[in-house]
């Protein structure tokens, strides 16, 4: 749909008028000296309850002086020497906020008490539901809040151990429900993020990004002419400029059709300090290179060679006469044939990391600034590739006048990787290689009498390349710039009402290019012509404004009801672009451009995206008593997205369409009430529910519309018909139930969150098979059905807590089950990577989907008395001899064909979370998190390239255990050139259990004791990462997501795994 003018007028007009509003106020005059805000809540404190208690240290049961305590806009005080204190209130459900140097900010309900009250106060770093969380409506404290969220702080103690590439990392296993799958080992691969399962077959299932205030894209880039190499622009993220992040499972619906997934709210440097802090982080270590695969040595090799070429007719005069067959070391290829290589040794290597960060902060009453400017260099453990990144953050809040403020949030981030093809590039895969390449073939060029060349070996006999020839004479470079910023105004207009605007910027450019030489490379075959060098260069940008506008009012009646409103309305334009040119057949190697190739086969192509939103929304927090919160969110949304002729769901204003999407959250503290006044032990009961509807635009730019294609026939230049439109198509639904509780217990040493939800998926995109009379197969459509309902868990004990001695443990557990509820158009059968998956009515989405197996025939008396045969492609039977594999004939008709397949495996985990151990001595810390995936599947399409025994490739070490003789009992069925029965088909033998557990990060840091006056701390520590994983796989690793896209979870494509690092750094703060 377009956007009619009489919308756009109206939000121009709305726009205009509060400019000139904030205009106004800019030109009462800027402060030019310090002003003081302060606001007088003494002269409310002779109306109330006296209040007396003490303050504690939780540590060692000490009085602390100097805290203050806070009933907001009524009353203040400050502990006394002793602790003690005394505090007027308006009534004795009030709650009390305590905060104090060096400890922990909370809040403490009095439950009807006036005295004895005695409050114990952690550490500033120790916080469970007393932190404030970055919400849609504004901040809210755990505490309080309704909705189903977790805020992960990085503490000072965090932002100390940088021990985290990307932001992905660091929240893996930190939060219940998300599951942050990183996609390689790959430097600035970043990980692909799921909240709470899958809600959608082929729109995005990633959760909405906020970052300060403002929508940040999280498409991958990169990843069209180097195979398997895009980044996230989350992983450009600095994770030390990050203040606090907010995951909201429920309640998104004041993001529309955006929140469908969950949003994650990420804050970065809050420059809030007077006095100047400078903070110095650097660290340096080692990647260490993966463990390699078992594949077989010359001899083996050899062996398996010579009897796999026999069955495609070789004689043995002939087997005996091949390079690396003939002994006699007077032949002219004896040296280059008669070698023990180990390939994965020459691809793979340990390498070095290193990081330097510095932040400033400080200012006065009319400015605060963070600054921070940061260096990475992280190279990869395959030779040649690595990441090098420069950024730099310039966060500022600005007091204008009295009344108008403004806070700027400006990033830029340039990074440049060096990166090789990956996964089963079967010519082009520097890892592939190095698996599949015969151990026996040399690294270099050797004569006939044994002298080594410099010059790499070329194109071996069996026209497998040499790995390091790309390594070495390849070109794989990804360079990006991204600038990310902000500036939010705020305009107070009453004492309880307020004005912002927002306006954001993203502009990001990245360019790939890459070039595979002629010599050491195997040739490619293109449509017209033999491919030798090859090249290409892809620019991608994006440019996005985005902006919020909102009123803000609060206020609390008779400090017994406290209202938050909220009213407001976004918009967001977006525009990209791609260009694509491939290049053949360069004079030589020296020439790497696109240019340099030749001019009838060079390919060139690119493409155009716009589109643009708008979200209207209200969002409203009422509290009573502090006992009975409830939040209630309203938005509507219209897109270019949008078809014109929705029918169902939505409504019109003009011409545009819009979707009308809200939800409702509702807390209610059970320890505040009566019934719990004497329960010592408990610190916080709190129920939680929410209900709420949320939308997915994801549905494709132009999907809706009737689009055109340019084409080319003999010649002649001219337009056909694109695609089928859809003036219907819309957004999907997505409803979310969630019942969660609270609990924290015996002065906050045990910490429970648990919930239980719900998500329910109507309207969801599906391809809708169409005659084929129209030229083409299918239609988008809204008609399609899922649910999604599990439960989340977390758990925190602080089992010791003296002055010396502190030591905790945490527990995050999330499972879910997915089920396609609706789908008319039947069955989706897809593939991805060599695997082949089910999507039906009744089952979770994406199944593997293949044969079952049982064992090998060990003789041929046994192969024909089972009776089976296979299908071959032109139809006809061929019956399975010894050494086959059994397969299951489920349909019992004698034959093995497509019909005999079945479920075979679920990508999904059965549970899924993460457990910490933090242990402190003194001034030495020792922390842990370890996390784990049970119950997933995975196809190991690696092992099946080194295990199917049908072609050259080398092959692990399981093949030595492969049938060879009648009546030999095995698991591993026999070579046969070509696989004609189809022994290595998609089946359960490629199905693995994925379960892992994995010691993801470990840290030991010492807190030096240094007595001079500019230095305020000194850090050093030693951290490891991927330090031991435990699993059955028998892949390199275990965790690896290939594609975002829910076709094609789980399988192993031999992406560059996961590798452990060591580091040692510093941390100083002056």
């Amino acid at each position: 749909m377009s956007f009619k003018p009489i919308v756009m007028l109206k939000i121009l007009q709305l726009t205009c008028i509060l400019c000139l509003f904030l205009y106004g106020g800019v030109t009462q005059g800027l402060y030019a000296q310090s002003t003081a805000d302060t606001t007088d809540v003494a002269s409310e404190s002779s109306k109330g309850i006296a209040v007396t208690g003490i303050i504690k240290n939780a540590a060692n049961g000490k009085g602390i002086s100097g805290i203050n305590i806070a009933v907001p806009n009524f009353s203040a005080a400050i502990s006394n020497e002793d602790g003690s204190f005394s505090i007027n209130v308006p009534h004795l459900n009030a709650l009390l906020s305590i905060s104090g140097q060096e400890f922990q900010s909370k809040v403490y309900p009095l439950n009807n008490r006036s005295s004895g009250i005695e409050i114990s106060l952690y550490e500033a770093n120790y916080s469970q539901f007393y932190q404030n969380s970055e919400l849609p409506g504004g901040q809210a404290l755990q505490y309080t809040n309704p909705k189903a969220a977790t805020t992960v702080n990085f503490s000072e103690g965090q932002w100390g151990n940088p021990v985290n590439e990307s932001v992905a990392d660091f929240l893996q296993g930190r939060v219940a429900g998300l599951n942050s799958v990183r996609k390689s080992g790959v430097p600035g691969a970043g990980a692909n993020l799921t909240l709470r399962g899958f809600n959608s077959l082929y729109a995005t299932n990633k959760p909405l990004l906020i970052v300060d205030g403002m929508i940040y894209d999280d498409e991958d880039y990169g990843s069209g002419i180097i195979q398997y190499t895009g980044s996230s622009p989350l992983s450009m993220l600095e994770v030390k400029d990050i203040e606090d992040i907010t995951v909201l499972k429920d309640g998104s619906s004041i993001y529309g059709t955006k929140g469908a997934n969950g949003v994650i709210i990420i804050t970065t440097t809050r420059p809030v300090d007077l006095s100047t802090k400078i903070d110095f982080t650097m660290y340096g270590g080692i990647n260490q290179e993966p463990n390699e695969l078992p594949v077989l040595r010359s001899g083996d090799y050899r062996t398996y060679l010579s009897q796999l070429v026999a069955t495609r007719g070789d004689t043995q005069q002939q087997i005996a006469n091949y390079p690396w067959m003939n002994d006699d070391r007077q032949s002219e290829n004896y040296y280059a044939y008669h070698n023990q290589t180990n390939w994965q040794d020459q691809v793979f290597k340990s390498s070095a990391n290193q990081n330097y960060f510095l932040k400033i902060r400080g200012g006065d009453d009319i400015a605060k600034y963070g600054l921070s400017v940061g260096y990475l260099n992280s190279e990869g453990v395959i030779r040649n590739t690595g990441l090098e990144r420069y950024n730099t953050r310039l966060n500022a809040a600005l007091r204008l006048t009295e009344k108008l403020t403004v806070n700027a949030n400006l990033s830029f981030i340039h990074n440049t990787e060096h990166l090789r093809d990956q996964g089963l590039a079967y010519k082009t895969s520097p890892m592939y290689l190095a698996l599949t390449k015969a151990p026996f073939t040399a690294i270099n060029v050797i004569n006939a009498a044994g002298e080594v060349s410099p010059n790499l070996s070329d194109v071996d006999l069996f026209n497998v390349g040499n790995p390091l020839a790309i390594i070495e004479n390849g070109i794989g470079i990804n360079k990006n710039y991204r600038f990310y910023g902000n500036l939010d105004f705020n305009y107070s207009i009453a004492e309880n009402l307020q004005a912002n605007m927002l306006v954001g910027l993203t502009y990001n450019k990245e360019r790939e290019s890459f070039f595979i030489p002629d010599f050491g490379v195997a040739d490619v075959i293109l449509p017209t012509a033999i491919g030798n060098n090859r090249s290409g260069s892809e620019v991608q940008r994006l440019y996005s404004l985005y902006t919020d506008t909102y009123l803000n009012y609060g206020k609390r009646f008779n400090n017994t009801h406290g209202l938050d409103l909220r009213l407001g309305f976004r918009t967001q334009s977006n525009e990209s672009e791609s260009d694509l040119g491939l290049g053949f057949n360069s004079a030589t190697d020296d020439f790497t451009t696109v240019g340099a190739g030749s001019n009838l086969l060079r390919v060139v192509g690119g493409s155009l995206g716009e589109w643009k939103w708008i979200n209207g929304y209200l969002s409203a927090e009422y509290d009573y008593l502090n006992k009975y919160y409830l939040t209630l969110n309203g938005a509507i949304d219209s897109s270019s997205r949008f078809g014109d002729d929705i029918q169902n769901g939505g409504f019109n204003i003009g011409d545009s369409q819009f979707a009308a999407l809200g939800s409702v959250s509702g807390a209610w503290l059970l320890s505040s009430e009566d019934i719990f006044k004497n329960a010592s032990a408990l610190d916080l009961l709190k129920l939680r529910a929410s209900y709420g509807v949320s939308g997915n635009d994801d549905i494709g730019n132009f999907t809706s519309q009737q689009l055109y294609v340019s084409q080319n026939l003999l010649g002649i230049q001219g337009l056909v018909r694109g695609n089928i439109g859809n003036p219907e198509l819309k957004w999907e639904t997505v409803s979310k139930l969630n019942l969660g509780l609270d609990l924290s217990l015996f002065n906050e040493r045990f910490n429970a969150s648990v919930d239980v939800y719900q998500n329910k998926t109507s309207d969801m995109i599906t391809y809708e098979p169409v005659n084929t009379t129209s030229g083409f197969n299918y239609v988008v459509s809204n008609s399609g059905d899922m649910q999604t309902q599990g439960i989340d868990l977390s758990l925190n004990t602080l089992l010791v807590n003296t002055s010396d001695v502190k030591f905790d443990l945490g527990l995050n557990l999330s499972r879910y089950v997915n089920e396609v509820t609706g789908l008319p158009s039947g069955p989706i059968i897809s593939e991805f990577g060599g695997a082949t998956y089910i999507t039906h009515e009744g089952q979770d989405a994406n199944l593997f989907f293949g044969y079952e197996t049982n064992g090998v025939y060990a003789t041929t008396a046994d192969a024909q008395a089972a009776g089976l045969s296979r299908r071959m492609e032109n139809g006809a039977l061929r019956a399975f001899s010894g050494g086959d594999v059994i397969f299951t004939d489920l349909n019992n008709d004698g034959i093995i064909d497509d019909d005999d397949r079945v479920v075979i495996g679920n990508p999904n985990p059965d549970l899924f979370g993460s457990f910490s151990a933090n242990f402190k001595w003194k001034r030495l810390s020792i922390s842990s998190l370890f996390n784990f995936s049970l119950g997933n599947d995975l196809y190991n399409g690696v092992r099946y390239n080194l295990e199917k025994m049908s072609g050259y490739e080398n092959q692990t070490i399981a093949v030595n255990n492969r049938w060879v003789a009648e009546g030999q009992q095995t698991t591993i069925p026999r070579a046969v050139w070509g696989d004609p029965l189809g022994n290595a088909s998609f089946s359960d033998r490629w199905i693995e259990d994925g379960s892992y557990l994995r010691l993801k990060t470990l840290v030991v840091a010492y807190d030096v004791s240094i007595d001079l006056e500019h230095i305020k701390s000194f850090k050093v520590y030693a951290s490891a990462n991927n330090l031991f994983t435990l699993t059955d796989y028998l892949g390199y690793d275990p965790e690896f997501s290939a594609t975002s896209s829910i076709f094609g979870q789980g399988a192993d494509l031999g992406l560059m795994p996961q590798f452990t690092t060591i580091q040692m750094g510093l941390r100083l703060g002056l």
